[in-house]
This record gives structure tokens, C-alpha cells and sequence, in this order.
């Protein structure tokens, strides 16, 4: 079977081709992305990346990144505006973090907050504000060598040079410790 154009529809026909072919042979002015993404090192770029972290088949933490930085050769991820939330064995949550960005090492699941960090405790909903928080799982451990200031539920501040703490965040430490007043108002 043939089909034939004839008139208008074959002349549409034969300039459409024409464009077409023309298009194939011009290279484009414009770049494909800016010079920033072109420059990236970064093995894979994920946008809107959640992720868990698991140890013998319970979840320990949920991570969140607006935009995740992935390095195959060194087992990291950059993370940018990041939330990490932590779990208890009963899948309760324990801590929240969020930071600007951070990194996540993917063998280890070592991790790094900074950037106007803030460290929720949700067993007395307190808070730890810090410019860099670290976590090591090895040793359960959360911390900061950074200045840091510790917010009650009721108000009252601490602040100090550094903190430090277990996951269940009974045994938390500030050190040089100031403060502790309680607001009036």
C-alpha cells in the first residue's frame, strides 16, 4: 500500500523534513547544564534522596538531603540541606538533625552536620544548637567540638564549648558549661 500527499500537505511535508535535517547538522550555542553542575566531580547526583540506615536488619536513622553528592571511590555523600532522624530498637524516634549540609560516609554510616545545626531530643524535647554535630556508630555517640547551646523544654539555656552524648541521651555533657536561666516571660 502507498500513500501519496499531494498540494499543501506535501509541501508541509517536504519543508518539515527540510527543518529537520537542517537541525541535525548545526551545533547548539547554548550549554547542556551551567559551568557549576559541569564541573562536579560527584559520581551521581540524587535530588530529594531518603535513604535508612539499617544494623542486623533494625533501623537505626532515616537521611534526607534536598540534593545528595554521591562518590563512589571514597564511599561518601555530600549532602545539602540535610535531616537526619535517629530510631531507637522500638522504631520510636530518639533525635532529629538537620543541618545546611553534610557528609555521610556510606561504608561506616559516620556522619557530619553543618551549617546552623540543630539537634532535637525528642525523649525531652530539648534542643542542641551547634555549628558542625558529628555521629559515630561504632561508639554510639553523638558531639560537637564546636560552641554549643542546649534549649529546655521549659525554657531554660546552657551553653558551652562542646557537648557530648550517648544515643539515648542520658548521659549528656556540655562542656564549660554556662547558663541556666530560665525565661520569665
Amino acid at each position: 500500500m502507498t500513500i501519496r500527499t499531494t498540494g499543501p500537505a506535501r509541501g508541509a511535508a517536504l519543508a518539515l523534513a527540510l527543518v529537520g535535517a537542517a537541525a541535525c547538522g548545526t551545533d547548539l550555542d547554548t550549554p547542556v547544564a551551567n559551568q557549576d553542575l559541569l564541573s562536579l566531580e560527584a559520581d551521581y547526583v540524587a535530588f530529594g534522596m531518603t535513604t535508612y540506615v539499617t544494623a542486623r536488619g533494625v533501623r537505626e536513622a532515616q537521611i534526607e538531603a534536598d540534593t545528595a553528592y554521591i562518590y563512589e571511590d571514597e564511599s561518601t555523600a555530600l549532602l545539602k540541606q540535610m535531616s537526619l532522624v535517629f530510631y531507637d530498637e522500638f522504631g520510636n524516634e530518639r533525635a532529629t538533625v538537620t543541618g545546611l549540609e553534610g557528609d555521610w560516609n556510606q561504608e561506616t554510616n559516620r556522619m557530619v552536620a553543618r551549617g546552623d545545626v540543630v539537634l532535637f531530643i525528642h525523649t525531652d524535647s530539648s534542643t542542641i544548637q551547634s555549628p558542625e554535630i558529628f555521629y559515630e556508630p561504632d561508639i554510639d555517640k553523638i558531639w560537637s567540638d564546636s560552641s554549643v547551646v542546649r534549649t529546655m523544654q521549659d525554657g531554660s539555656v546552657q551553653s558551652g564549648t562542646a557537648f557530648e552524648s550517648d544515643m539515648s541521651f542520658e548521659n549528656v555533657v556540655i562542656q564549660n558549661m554556662r547558663g541556666g536561666a530560665r525565661r520569665i516571660f
